[in-house]
């Protein structure tokens, strides 16, 4: 079955698979294991940058911070080479930006929840930024400089992490609705806001309470 333009169906399936598998790759699990430490037994047990400061310090951090953020936009990038078409072809480029946006989107999802630690993961900041900026550099650029600053000024991982969230959506709805981008990059922060957002329901609470850690890397 196809749908319009005579893109295959299975091609987005591909692309939604390639974006949660390597979404899903626990790398901040992975190198805190090669430290002696379960990432998961520290701190928030999530398996971010963060925490991974906590679990085993910037040894840990670094590696577990360049990974999340290069594997969403390399699942962008994969999908960007598999579909490569001409570019004055209205209808296929349309169907690629959506699945490029999907891709990425699922990212952030396996990110967050990953088959390889019985779903769990991270809050998917870093990889939502990142994502973004490989989709359309414009508003991942800006994602991640309103998240750094936000974490740097608050000293708190979810503030930056839901200031990428919310640069994220609203980038993205100014881009798409002043048409400077085309409409399938909404796929991408429905997705991956999304994704933040449930993951960081804890953490709103505690914000809401006064009771949330303050990263302590400075």
């Amino acid at each position: 079955m196809e749908p319009a333009f005579g893109l295959p169906i299975a091609t987005i399936a591909i692309g939604l698979l390639v974006g949660y598998g390597l979404g899903a790759l626990p790398v901040g699990f992975i190198v805190c294991r090669l430290f002696g430490v379960d990432i998961r037994r520290v701190g928030s047990g999530r398996t971010g940058a963060t925490n991974a400061w906590r679990a085993a310090g910037v040894k840990a951090a670094l590696p577990t911070l360049l990974g999340d953020a290069l594997k969403g936009a390399i699942a962008v990038w994969v999908m960007q080479i598999a579909l490569q078409s001409p570019a004055d072809d209205p209808g296929p480029a349309t169907w690629r930006l959506l699945i490029l946006s999907l891709t990425g989107g699922m990212a952030v999802i396996g990110h967050n929840w990953s088959v390889f630690l019985r779903f769990k993961g991270g809050a998917g900041g870093i990889t939502c930024a990142v994502t973004g900026l490989a989709l359309y550099w414009p508003v991942g650029l800006m994602a991640a400089l309103v998240g750094a600053v936000m974490m740097y000024w608050s000293r708190i991982a979810a503030i930056g992490t839901l200031s990428v969230a919310v640069t994220t959506a609203a980038g993205f709805l100014a881009m798409a609705f002043s048409r400077q981008a085309p409409w399938p990059y909404l796929a991408f922060p429905v997705l991956a806001v999304t994704a933040v957002a449930l993951s960081l329901r804890p953490n709103r609470e505690k914000l809401r309470q006064g009771a949330e850690r303050v990263v302590t890397l400075w």
